[in-house]
């Protein structure tokens, strides 16, 4: 199977059988990775995939998804482009069941609760949220100076004078 899907009807089949579907969406059609994008009015493709497997009798999804955002600088606050690579794989775990405990100490897969008609997009936007850097910031970029008469000026200038006059 490899076309485009918005919901995976049974996850569990799917990994049983090692299927795969790929895809591409706007990340402005993603709620709440909109939230992070600079800029709205251009498009920013998130190509994916989603595969299925079965390891040791269980049924994983492996989810992999790459996009190029337009953020917000928390240095400068001007744009910045980010590509942002998520490589996630998760164990499946039916809804009536609890999480285990004991497969949260494996670093290599994150369990999820999973059921019929499985978001495939919600998925994808997780594991993008995920790799987010939480604070992005240009390589070289200073923070912005305030400007007075034409001269720069920190913010901190005033209390500079405070103390050294104090």
């Amino acid at each position: 199977m490899s076309h485009q899907l918005r919901v995976i009807p049974d996850p569990f089949e799917f990994a049983r059988r090692g299927d795969t579907l790929q895809g591409e969406v706007d990340a402005r059609s993603l709620p709440r990775l909109a939230e992070s994008l600079r800029d709205l009015g251009v498009p920013q493709r998130v190509a994916y995939e989603l595969s299925g497997s079965v390891i040791e009798g269980k049924p994983f999804l492996t989810v992999l998804a790459s996009v190029e955002l337009t953020l917000e600088c928390q240095r400068c606050l001007g744009d910045l482009s980010w590509v942002v690579s998520a490589d996630s794989r998760l164990l499946l775990v039916p809804r009536t069941e609890e999480l285990p405990d004991d497969e949260l100490e494996e670093d290599d897969f994150d369990p999820v609760h999973a059921w019929r008609d499985f978001d495939v997009l919600g998925a994808v936007e997780e594991e993008l949220l995920l790799a987010l850097p939480l604070a992005p910031t240009h390589e070289q970029c200073s923070v912005p100076v305030a400007k007075e008469n034409g001269g720069e000026r920190s913010p901190f200038a005033v209390l500079k004078g405070l103390k050294t006059g104090g």
